[in-house]
């Protein structure tokens, strides 16, 4: 990262409203930080950042081929982690379960209850529950409850100084802040606190570790990009880019690891619009490391016709989300009650281009389902 690293970040934060913002790079053991409205040391929660560190510590204790034991017979543990189980994402407000060491086991006992959308294996959907189940699968392994399994199979030994299940240092800001602590039995998919530092360390264990490049192996394949086991994989100038984001109680962050450039990117946020704050300032190290941005896709003109196809209501554990076409020809969607213009970047795949979900994505992976916030919902009416 050159010396206008600070700046870019500086001025994401301020084009986003993001009230903290903490980044920073590992370029071949070069490590870079900057932080706007705190220090680069500074703890946020981490959100689904988690789930790599939960697949390391699967994949250290569980054959990926092993049946889950609570799904249907076909469902293994790699569709646990990589989100092609074909099962529902939530199972209603995991608080109910409290917060002592049964709380996983107690969740695990009602995992058989979540809908089953499509059979494993049949389209990616993004499934917190997979993430349970293979957190809890890999506790009972271990004989440990899955934090003190996770502190000795991955955080001990990747080094790390400041994570943990604790709580993060400053308060989550947005809408969705929640000022309540992160439900136990959730963990497995998202409830770590850690610092930059701290994932620059472990993007750069993933690296060195043989066993970890396991996880960039593909999978699945969501809306945008590929998926591997708890890693989100792109091209970027022809360069392999693995990472994940979280979102969680006003909280946004990314990790990345670019195995090529032996490089490594952290960026935390405590906003529920930090991710588009992050867009920009992870722009500007693939600039650094690779020589290009991100990709803008092309618009793709569809007829009238097509579009009227995906005109529907989708629903799912979380919600219904609207597909409508306007009488201009203009298709738009709404999630979580808010409406967003798109615009077609492929036959059966969109881009919203308003909002704060601008340039998420959705799609129409199978016939009479679609995909929205990764999330697969089957079309009610």
């Amino acid at each position: 990262m050159d010396s206008t690293f600070g700046a870019v970040c500086e001025a994401a934060a301020a084009a986003w409203n993001v009230p903290a913002l903490a980044a920073g790079s590992s370029v071949a053991g070069r490590v870079e930080t900057a932080a706007v409205g705190c220090a680069a040391e500074m703890r946020f929660l981490v959100a689904s950042v988690t789930k790599p560190f939960t697949a390391n510590l699967a994949l250290g204790l569980l054959d990926p081929e092993e049946p889950s034991g609570v799904w249907a017979p076909g469902v293994r543990v790699r569709h646990l982690l990589s989100h092609t189980s074909g099962y529902d994402c939530e199972c209603g407000d995991l608080a109910r379960f409290g917060e002592s060491d049964g709380a996983l086991a107690a969740l695990a006992a009602e995992l058989p209850s979540v809908r089953r959308l499509v059979g494993a294996g049949e389209a990616w959907s993004y499934a917190n529950s997979g993430y349970w189940l293979a957190g809890f699968l890999a506790a009972e392994r271990a004989g440990l409850p899955f934090e003190e399994a996770l502190v000795e199979r991955v955080i001990r030994p990747a080094g790390l100084e400041a994570t943990t299940f604790g709580e993060p240092a400053l308060a989550g800001t947005g809408p969705d802040a929640n000022a309540g602590p992160y439900p136990r039995a959730r963990r497995p998919s998202g409830g770590l606190v850690s610092n930059v530092p701290d994932l620059l360390r472990f993007g750069n264990w993933q690296l060195a570790s043989p066993a970890a490049a396991r996880l960039r192996v593909v999978h699945g394949k969501p809306a945008g990009g590929v998926y591997g086991l708890g890693l989100h994989g792109e091209r970027i100038g022809g360069i392999d880019v693995w990472g994940h984001t979280g979102s969680y109680g006003g909280f946004q962050s990314s990790l990345l690891l670019v195995p090529e450039r032996d490089a490594v990117f952290a960026g935390l946020t405590n906003s529920g619009r930090g991710k588009h704050a992050l867009r920009e300032v992870e722009n500007a190290f693939f600039e650094r490391v690779i020589g290009e941005r991100r990709r803008v896709p092309s618009t793709v003109e569809l007829p009238r016709a097509a579009l009227e196809s995906f005109v529907g209501v989708y629903a799912n554990s979380d919600g219904e989300s609207r597909v409508s076409l306007s009488a201009g020809g203009r298709l738009s969607v709404t999630i979580d009650g808010a409406e967003h213009a798109a615009r077609a970047i492929g036959k059966r795949k969109f881009q919203i281009i308003d909002g704060d979900r601008a340039d998420d994505l959705f799609d129409f992976p199978l016939e009479g389902f679609g995909r929205f916030a990764s999330r697969l919902s089957e079309r009610v009416r």
